[in-house]
């Protein structure tokens, strides 16, 4: 059974226009995790070097290696991950929705 998880990247501060360039390659990395169902929702914090994705895995070790092949991740954009399980309890994403 999967459980849901949030993974928060903190992105290198100073690498915004290379970035820039990788974007795209990012967004259908992610897409495709979307289309499998197994990423959920993702996106960046307005005005922070962080952003938030959240995925369906079995534990943390499983939620960040789902995302081992993301480009920003393989081209050293993000300085740190954090993944935890996260239980929703109302909403769409809760299990009585």
């Amino acid at each position: 059974m999967s459980r849901i998880f949030t993974v928060e990247y903190h992105y290198v501060t100073d690498q915004d226009e290379a970035m820039g360039e990788l974007r795209p390659s990012h967004r259908a990395f992610n897409a495709e995790l979307a289309s499998q169902d197994r990423l959920l929702a993702a996106g960046p914090y307005v005005g922070t070097h962080e952003a938030l994705i959240i995925v369906r895995a079995q534990d943390e070790a499983d939620a960040l290696a789902l995302l081992e092949d993301d480009p920003f991740y393989q081209a050293g954009f993000i300085a740190e991950r954090v993944a935890r399980q996260w239980n929703p309890v109302i909403g769409v994403l809760s299990p009585t929705s």
